[in-house]
Protein backbone atom coordinates (compact mmCIF):
# COMPACT_ATOMS: atom_id res chain seq x y z
CA UNK A 1 0.00 0.00 0.00
CA UNK A 2 1.37 3.42 -1.13
CA UNK A 3 2.00 6.04 1.49
CA UNK A 4 -0.74 9.13 1.25
CA UNK A 5 0.49 12.25 1.25
CA UNK A 6 -0.79 15.14 3.69
CA UNK A 7 -3.20 16.54 0.87
CA UNK A 8 -4.87 12.99 0.12
CA UNK A 9 -5.17 12.10 3.82
CA UNK A 10 -6.37 16.30 4.27
CA UNK A 11 -8.60 15.38 1.27
CA UNK A 12 -10.27 12.15 2.32
CA UNK A 13 -11.15 13.80 5.97
CA UNK A 14 -12.47 16.33 4.55
CA UNK A 15 -14.60 13.82 2.22
CA UNK A 16 -15.83 12.73 5.59
CA UNK A 17 -17.11 15.12 7.06
CA UNK A 18 -19.17 16.23 4.33
CA UNK A 19 -20.23 11.83 4.08
CA UNK A 20 -21.05 12.46 7.98
CA UNK A 21 -22.38 15.75 8.27
CA UNK A 22 -19.26 16.66 10.62
CA UNK A 23 -17.89 20.14 10.68
CA UNK A 24 -14.12 20.00 8.88
CA UNK A 25 -13.11 22.65 11.89
CA UNK A 26 -13.87 20.69 15.14
CA UNK A 27 -11.71 18.24 13.08
CA UNK A 28 -8.81 20.51 12.38
CA UNK A 29 -9.24 21.22 16.37
CA UNK A 30 -8.62 17.49 17.45
CA UNK A 31 -5.48 17.56 14.96
CA UNK A 32 -4.10 20.20 16.56
CA UNK A 33 -4.69 18.90 20.08
CA UNK A 34 -2.87 15.34 18.91
CA UNK A 35 -0.04 17.74 17.68
CA UNK A 36 0.63 19.72 20.27
CA UNK A 37 -0.39 18.33 23.60
CA UNK A 38 0.46 14.65 22.28
CA UNK A 39 3.47 15.50 19.95
CA UNK A 40 2.44 13.58 17.11
CA UNK A 41 2.92 14.58 13.29
CA UNK A 42 0.51 16.26 11.30
CA UNK A 43 0.26 12.68 9.09
CA UNK A 44 0.04 10.64 12.41
CA UNK A 45 -2.65 12.79 13.74
CA UNK A 46 -4.97 13.20 10.60
CA UNK A 47 -4.53 9.29 10.55
CA UNK A 48 -5.39 8.87 13.28
CA UNK A 49 -8.58 11.15 12.89
CA UNK A 50 -9.82 9.26 9.86
CA UNK A 51 -9.42 6.24 11.98
CA UNK A 52 -12.18 7.89 14.79
CA UNK A 53 -14.63 7.43 11.04
CA UNK A 54 -13.70 4.14 10.36
CA UNK A 55 -14.15 2.37 12.79
CA UNK A 56 -17.04 4.75 14.30
CA UNK A 57 -16.29 6.52 17.06
CA UNK A 58 -17.22 10.20 15.01
CA UNK A 59 -20.81 8.27 14.59
CA UNK A 60 -20.99 7.19 17.96
CA UNK A 61 -20.00 10.66 19.62
CA UNK A 62 -22.53 12.52 17.67
CA UNK A 63 -25.18 10.85 19.14
CA UNK A 64 -24.59 12.02 22.22
CA UNK A 65 -26.09 15.71 23.02
CA UNK A 66 -25.41 18.19 24.75
CA UNK A 67 -26.98 17.38 28.34
CA UNK A 68 -25.12 14.03 27.36
CA UNK A 69 -28.39 12.45 26.73
CA UNK A 70 -28.32 9.59 23.52
CA UNK A 71 -30.60 11.85 20.53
Amino acid sequence: MAVKTIEELKQELKEMCEKTDTRISSMEYLIKYYMESLHWTEIESITYAIGLFKNGTIQQIKFIGKDGETL
